[in-house]
């Protein structure tokens, strides 16, 4: 395969691997919910949802030799802890349950009773086959980047371009975009996960490209083209869901997407658009199972690589049974405490591929601020009432009344960072050799 083939086909695939359950529905929800401001909000849920993992794929690219996570560049402590919260989090604990609810909204809620017994009937089935199908995973990314991926786009393309001969219904924006609707929507990013998931399959894509041959400053360069391509693409499928979000309702997107299906193709096009949409989310339900059980049996080796995989689905299959909405709900506290850290770690490792010295306290004193003030944000976000009164404290904070205190705060520590790295920089090891700098493997 040549070099351009294989970077389209890995960007095909990474496109597919991040355009699971929440790509679908959160685009669809801003139509709805942000109304008239809809395509404002859109620059910030792309800034969230698109920028921020086409960066992650650099930034893990970047990742050296001797490091065994990115995060580590925080603290060793830290970044394990992060690190296995962002496995987590995109694997058993919500990202792997909320596809699979996803794909029952899409392709079974409309065609049966929905009720609770059809639900865990139709999750029983789809982990079943996920966890068939992950003992043995073979040419994964090809397989999703050829065939996969071209056949839900056009799908995509269809739904889109006939949402335009529907008039549009949803032109009042709630609260929660009226007034700032870039925050909104970078906020509504955050459920996409995809900034943590790049952290999660940028490995897959890395080892893919140096299988290939691709070394150093090449392999950062086809990661980077492939994030940007992946990254376009879902960039124009975000702006068409939005389109379909403005003339459709219902209480969450998947809802919306097949209410708009039914009503332009027809109960034979939604069961066509519902079954590939099953192959997209369990693509991507393959892709987090495998990084899963691959990250936990490194780390916990005793415990075998089955073992994880039955632990894995099990508990997937577990939470998937509260419904997509509940699942939705319980995740946003988690989301709001990781995704400071996650922001400061890959912003400032795209500043390290610049700078001349090796950088220590940039990544650790921006990075743990905005932790300290995230945790407080996710206090806040779980809705106890015992940690409402935290909102008038992070509220005195530049940016507060968004639900972004930590950004001003960490800038600060950026900036207090990188003064003490050159202050410093005759105590730090000399940068290391570009040849040397780069994960090949």
């Amino acid at each position: 395969m040549t070099p351009n083939r294989l970077i389209l086909v890995t960007s095909l695939a990474l496109f597919a691997m991040f355009f699971g359950a929440g790509n679908l529905i959160i685009p669809v929800m801003i139509g709805v919910d942000a109304g008239h401001l809809s395509w404002i909000a859109a620059i910030g849920f792309i800034c969230s949802g698109v920028l921020l993992p086409a960066m992650s794929m650099v930034a893990l690219a970047s990742k050296r030799k001797e490091e065994k996570r990115l995060a580590d560049r925080l603290g060793a402590p830290i970044g394990l802890v992060l690190t296995t919260a962002i496995f987590l989090s995109c694997g058993m604990i919500y990202g792997i349950p909320r596809v699979g609810a996803v794909s029952f909204e899409f392709a079974v809620a409309p065609l049966v009773n929905d009720s609770q017994w059809a639900l865990a009937i139709y999750l029983f089935v789809f982990f079943a086959v996920a966890y068939t199908l992950a003992r043995r995973p073979a040419k994964m990314v090809r397989h999703i980047g050829m065939v996969l991926t071209p056949t839900l786009l056009v799908l995509l393309a269809a739904l889109v371009i006939a949402s335009f001969t529907v008039p549009v219904i949803n032109t009042e924006a709630s609260p929660q975009f009226s007034s700032s609707p870039v925050a909104g929507g970078f906020i509504q990013g955050y459920f996409t996960m995809d900034a943590l998931a790049a952290l999660v399959f940028g490995g897959v894509i890395v080892a893919s490209f140096a299988a290939a041959g691709h070394a150093d400053r090449q392999l950062q360069k086809s990661t980077a083209l492939a994030g940007v391509t992946a990254g376009l693409l879902l960039s124009v499928v975000y702006l068409g869901l939005i389109r379909v979000g403005l003339v459709g309702s219902g209480s969450n997107g998947a809802e919306v997407i097949s209410g708009v299906a039914h009503q332009i193709f027809g109960r034979s096009g939604q069961m066509l658009f519902g079954a590939i949409v099953v192959l997209a989310c369990l693509t991507t339900t393959l892709g987090l199972i495998a990084a899963f059980v691959h990250y936990f049996h490194e780390l916990v080796p005793n415990v075998s690589a089955h073992a994880w995989l039955v632990i894995c689905v099990s508990v997937s299959f577990a939470l998937a049974n509260l419904g997509l909405e509940r699942i939705l709900a319980v995740v946003a506290p988690l989301n709001q405490l990781l995704y400071p850290m996650v922001i400061c770690l890959i912003v400032v490792s795209l500043v390290d591929l610049v700078v001349p010295i090796r950088l220590l306290w940039s990544y650790r004193a921006p990075a743990w601020i905005a932790g300290v003030l995230a945790v407080v944000e996710a206090l806040y976000t779980t809705g106890i009432s015992l940690f409402m009164p935290v909102r008038e404290w992070l509220n005195l904070l530049p940016m507060g009344q968004l639900h972004m205190a930590w950004v001003v705060p960490a800038l600060v520590g950026l900036f207090v960072g990188v003064g003490m790295d050159y202050a410093n920089r005759n105590g730090h090891s000399n940068r290391a050799n570009p040849g040397d700098k780069f994960v090949t493997a």
